[in-house]
């Protein structure tokens, strides 16, 4: 009975990290726009947004920076390129999405050491397709609150979470009432 509590409580701790990690999100088109705003100081915080292929924050990341720009994906054989244009229509940097054109954004306040990802997004009404996007970093020194960032992403969706794993995880959580009205 121990084991089964302990391999429940595993897969529960799994499933809570997995549902909390970074939104992955999918161009609804060839072009996005990713604008960035001041918002409780992330320019003179020192945020930077960037994009990173798929869910998580290893490897290269296609930096965007404080003051956003566009991002445009192309088809590039079985991957796809993300390209960087700051406000000039200069290219900044380019990054390839393995497989696919989903990619997660971060947003980081320490020159990217660590990356933070989004605690929150809503649409914003403006178009089905149009998100603003919060970040929530740490509580840096002398700071009440955590410092936040907040970007507007356009021509993007997230993508959403199989109903498989919501399935999973509400199964697992009635195995422990079961298994905890038994003992």
């Amino acid at each position: 009975m121990k084991i089964f509590h302990f391999l429940t409580i595993t897969a529960l701790g799994m499933y809570s990290v997995a549902a909390s990690a970074a939104t992955v999100w999918l161009p609804t088109n060839l072009d996005t726009d990713i604008l960035q705003f001041d918002f409780y100081g992330v320019s003179t915080n020192g945020g930077d947004l960037a994009l990173f292929d798929e869910a998580d924050f290893a490897g290269t990341a296609l930096t965007i920076g404080s003051t956003g720009g566009q991002v445009t994906f192309t088809a590039s054989g079985a991957d796809w390129t993300a390209t960087f244009y700051d406000s000039t229509n200069t290219a900044g940097g380019s990054i390839t999405l393995s497989g696919d054109k989903k990619f997660t954004l971060g947003m980081s306040w320490d020159a990217g050491t660590t990356w933070y990802a989004d605690s929150s997004y809503v649409p914003t009404g403006g178009s089905p397709d149009t998100y603003e996007i919060t970040f929530t970093g740490n509580k840096p020194p002398g700071y009440d609150f955590p410092i936040q960032g907040k970007t507007i992403a356009v021509d993007v969706q997230p993508v959403p979470v199989p109903a498989a794993v919501w399935l999973f995880g509400t199964g697992l959580i009635g195995l422990v009432g079961v298994a905890r009205r038994r003992t």
